[in-house]
């Protein structure tokens, strides 16, 4: 939002600033109605694990699906009934749609991937299969 003192003309600076400003962004990223939630993903001697922060979901909004070599996570939440009264006067919080694909590789098990959703953070267990899974020890001369 742009403030102006009274009978101040706005300057460019004005608008660059205005341009640049987080609520313009918001209202960008809002207009393509799909969010692409940030994710870590780490690697132990078993699996693959996916950390994604998804903050405001429940269980039931998220899909998780395996196709070809891609794992595909989503949730879709339905936009609020316009018919409630909300006294907001300034409102910044939005449930959006999220997706995010991951590529599989070749040495997961996609029958035994898991999935459980704690405070915001979705975890993806993904196995290795049990042949890729090899631990040599090698000794030092």
């Amino acid at each position: 939002m742009l403030v102006v003192k009274k009978n101040q003309q706005p300057t460019i600076s004005d608008f660059v600033n205005q341009f640049f400003n987080n609520d313009y962004l918001n209202q960008v990223e809002e207009s393509f109605n799909v969010l692409r939630p940030k994710a870590n993903i780490k690697e132990t001697e078993k699996s693959y694990v996916i950390e994604m922060l998804v903050p405001g979901f429940s269980k039931k909004d998220f899909a998780i699906e395996v196709e070809n070599d891609s794992l595909k996570v989503s949730a879709k939440i339905g936009k609020k009934e316009k018919d409630t009264v909300d006294n907001y006067i300034h409102e910044e919080f939005s449930k959006m749609n999220i997706e995010r694909n991951f590529s599989l590789s070749n040495n997961v098990d996609t029958k035994k991937i898991s999935a459980s959703y704690t405070n915001g953070i979705l975890n993806i267990t993904v196995p290795k299969k049990e042949e890729t899974i090899i631990k040599k020890m090698i000794e030092i001369k």
